[in-house]
């Protein structure tokens, strides 16, 4: 019986371990298709305020989070520079509007667990340059706190622009 039950485990996992280690699909010269970015969530799930080892309840200082998410602003231009040259405009041209972006702050760790962000018009549909913006913030090391994860919300243009001011 011993012997029957260790086969069939020895199966299950070499079954496993044979559907788990498929080559990853490889297209052309580049490497791999796929590009890793931060998870997303759903805005409007209920949050679960019983966590192990979370207590007080206390919330991050709002300057403070706010001052951690200004250090996106360099990544965030950087993506929008990429759009530009990648769709043929000239780096003088302005991207229109206004760019939302959401941070489910982790509260034991400066890194978030997950970024949402929602482009203006047409430009929401560019899942090239929403990731890219998504991982310049996913970079950002916000403060840790005691209390559950809670979500941050941001709005700035997505594309400022520059001036040159002669001294």
């Amino acid at each position: 019986m011993r012997r029957t039950l260790g086969l069939l485990a020895l199966g299950l996992v070499t079954a496993t371990a044979a559907i788990g280690c498929k080559d990853p699909e490889v297209k052309g010269s580049r490497g791999r298709t796929v590009k890793a970015t931060i998870a997303e969530f759903d805005p409007n799930a209920v949050l679960d305020l019983n966590l192990d080892g979370g207590g007080g309840g206390e919330r991050p200082d709002d300057y403070e989070v706010q001052t951690q998410f200004n250090a996106a602003f360099p990544g965030m231009d950087e993506c929008v520079a990429k759009h530009k040259e990648k769709k043929g405009m000239s780096s003088d041209a302005q991207l229109p509007g206004d760019l939302s972006i959401a941070v489910k702050l982790n509260p034991k760790k400066g890194t978030p667990l997950g970024v949402n962000a929602t482009l203006p018009g047409k430009l929401d549909r560019e899942t090239d340059l929403k990731d890219c913006i998504r991982d310049a913030v996913a970079t950002v090391h916000f403060p840790t706190y005691d209390g559950p994860p809670i979500v941050a919300e941001f709005e700035t243009q997505l594309d400022a622009g520059s001036e040159w001011e002669d001294e």
